[in-house]
């Protein structure tokens, strides 16, 4: 869980006895991950092995979710989505990442897989799945499945373990939602800070029920949302920040406008020191992945007034690369 003061815990080590950990059921279950109403669950969580591997496998942060196409770059597409781009950004910034998520297995999806490895990022939690039916989203010309139902659900390797696991991009399409609030539960459990950037593309989202998000929101330490994910959704603030848990933080962004966040602690407004007009892709993505580099680096109390300039900065710059 994350505190406004002191440092995130961490994954047990190998020789620290084993976890039992308990989530919740409720009324509407999708492979014992329940959506809609609290959950219950009991699970056993153990690290096999010497303490070599368990350094192997253990990273600053695990991306799970959304890797798309953008139109654009030298092919025609290039690498978007929010886990992957902020697995990229915090590689580059030399923290160890692992990315697990789903790509199309043809030439594209092959390219973008030696990509992420040149970058730094550990692709082991990747999935190359039969190229599927696609469109471009009117937000920011990105290629999305023509059906949210033909996302695979996504899992966290075995043995995998992190201090901070980013959720980024969700799912109205009930499958791929359950296996997100799992990873997102048995890192909660384990020690690691969630969490959770909404992402939600209008194109996936319309006529859908936004309540499927409020299971996995219950599992976040920090939730990081837009105002476009607010339309999206066809929700509003004061919705989202009720799914949550009350020990949690939650972000609102408004474009190029000041970012909010709220918790225990109160609330803090800050807006970035220079504005640019409009935005770019990619520019929200750089802004929660200067947020999880700061959540990993904690030591005593957390800054969220720094973090949040640190945010704004990272997202200017994203602008600038894109634009001049």
């Amino acid at each position: 869980m994350l505190h406004t003061s002191g440092q995130p815990t961490v994954g047990r080590y190998p020789d620290e006895p084993r976890a039992d950990i308990t989530g919740a059921m409720g009324r509407f279950a999708v492979d014992d991950v329940e959506l809609l109403a609290p959950h219950r669950r009991s699970e056993v969580v153990e690290v096999a092995g010497s303490v070599a591997e368990w350094r192997a496998q253990h990273f600053k942060v695990v991306c799970v979710g959304e890797a798309l196409l953008s139109v654009g770059g030298s092919s025609g597409f290039r690498p978007s989505g929010g886990a992957l781009s902020a697995a990229v950004l915090l590689a580059r910034r030399g923290l160890q990442v692992g990315l697990t998520a789903a790509l199309e297995d043809d030439a594209h999806g092959r390219a973008v897989v030696t990509d992420l490895k040149q970058s730094g990022v550990d692709v082991g939690g990747i999935a190359l799945v039969p190229p599927r039916s696609r469109l471009v989203a009117s937000d920011a010309r990105r290629v999305v499945p023509l059906r949210p139902e033909d996302e695979p659900p996504l899992s966290v390797p075995d043995g995998w373990r992190s201090e901070l696991l980013l959720v980024s991009g969700l799912s109205p399409a009930l499958i791929p939602a359950a296996a997100l609030c799992r990873a997102a539960r048995a890192a909660r459990r384990g020690g690691a800070v969630v969490v959770v950037d909404i992402n939600a593309r209008r194109a996936l989202w319309r006529g859908r029920d936004p309540r499927t998000v409020h299971a996995i929101l219950r599992e976040a330490d920090v939730v990081r949302c837009s105002s476009d994910d607010l339309v999206s959704l066809w929700t509003d603030p004061t919705t989202v920040r009720a799914a949550m848990r009350e020990s949690a933080t939650f972000v609102l962004t408004d474009g190029p406008g000041q970012a909010v966040a709220s918790g225990p602690f109160g609330e803090i407004a800050v807006a970035p020191r220079e504005v640019l007009a409009g935005t770019v892709p990619g520019a929200g993505d750089a802004f929660t992945a200067a947020l999880c580099e700061d959540l990993v680096q904690v030591h005593g109390r957390f800054d969220w007034e720094r973090a949040l300039h640190h945010a704004h900065a990272a997202a200017h710059a994203r602008i600038c690369a894109e634009r001049f």
